[in-house]
């Protein structure tokens, strides 16, 4: 894993691809770095 997230965002990322799920949240910066995975509240609910 590479990107210039915060070590606490790749943790996050790392736990919700191991469970197979995705990561919701705001961040924009984990938004991009990892599209595959994170997803943002709005597109989550809709």
């Amino acid at each position: 894993m590479s990107s210039a997230c915060a070590a606490y965002d790749l943790e996050s990322v790392a736990v919700a691809q191991s469970l197979g799920i995705n990561l919701v949240t705001n961040d924009k910066e984990v938004l991009a770095a990892f599209p595959e995975t994170a997803v943002s509240p709005a597109d989550f609910v809709s």
